[in-house]
């Protein structure tokens, strides 16, 4: 890999707001997924001039965590909130496989949520610790990734790696969002993404679309004025009840994730 940005940090973990975390750890600021959806640029603004923004990794990122770790008191710890942990540097870089490890022998439980087949690489380490681990699974189809996911792993290979993790032991659970309604929350697309869930043991967390300023400018576009109109007004209490009946009917735990 070439080289890379820096971007300097006075601590590395936080507490987090976030219901089920205790703590977040984000080494990475900025990603490469390019999700049109992605609402990171609104809550840091000015932070991104673009988007996809270039990735920074935080500066002496692990050698602060086994610092930080010791002066608190172990609890669940979100893996990368504000960006996908396992996105294409990661593989190089290795950052979130050292504070597995780190976290591992501390005790702190971790709880991630990726596009990425890449998360696969550390089940020796997930293995071996508290883990569970999050697929975003907001669409099964190429079409879908395709207009609003297009740097991102594809649905199958999201698929499989859901599967692999199930396959070893590893706590697994499916994000389906954000549901943008006339894209992605027909019933057969439900039905698919349950379908995973049932076969995987994995619990489903759902969420509506959410816009905001700089949301609604970049979903502009991938679709039309008039599409975007129909995707805010509707009533998503309707998509909750479908995506909850659905996973009722196939033995499926589920929730609103929010």
């Amino acid at each position: 890999m070439s080289g890379y940005q820096t971007a300097e940090c006075r601590s590395v973990i936080s507490r987090s707001k976030l219901p089920g975390l205790d703590y977040t750890f984000n080494p990475y600021v900025g990603c490469g997924h390019g999700c049109v959806y992605c609402y990171v640029p609104d809550l840091l603004k000015g932070t991104f001039s673009r988007w996809p923004a270039d990735v920074k990794v935080k500066e002496g990122v692990l050698e602060k965590l086994r610092k930080e770790v010791q002066k608190l008191s172990p609890g669940v710890v979100g893996i990368s909130t504000s960006t996908d942990p396992y996105q294409p540097i990661e593989a190089d870089l290795k950052i979130v496989r050292g504070s597995l490890e780190i976290f591992r022998d501390a005790g702190f439980p971790v709880s991630i949520q990726t596009k990425s087949p890449l998360v696969t690489r550390d089940m020796d380490l997930l293995g071996t610790m508290d883990a569970e681990v999050g697929i975003t699974i907001t669409s099964s189809t190429e079409e879908f990734r395709r207009r609003f996911e297009p740097s991102a792993p594809t649905p199958q290979s999201r698929f499989l790696a859901l599967e692999r993790l199930s396959g070893e032991g590893i706590r697994t659970w499916i994000f389906y969002g954000p549901i943008i309604h006339g894209f992605n929350d027909t019933e057969d697309e439900v039905r698919r993404i349950v379908g995973i869930a049932a076969s995987t043991g994995s619990r489903v967390l759902y969420d509506k679309l959410n816009l905001k300023p700089l949301l609604m400018c970049r979903l502009l576009k991938s679709i039309s004025r008039e599409e975007l109109e129909r995707a805010s007004s509707f009533d998503y209490r309707k998509a909750y009840a479908m995506v909850a009946k659905l996973c009722r009917e196939a033995g499926v735990r589920a929730s609103p994730a929010f």
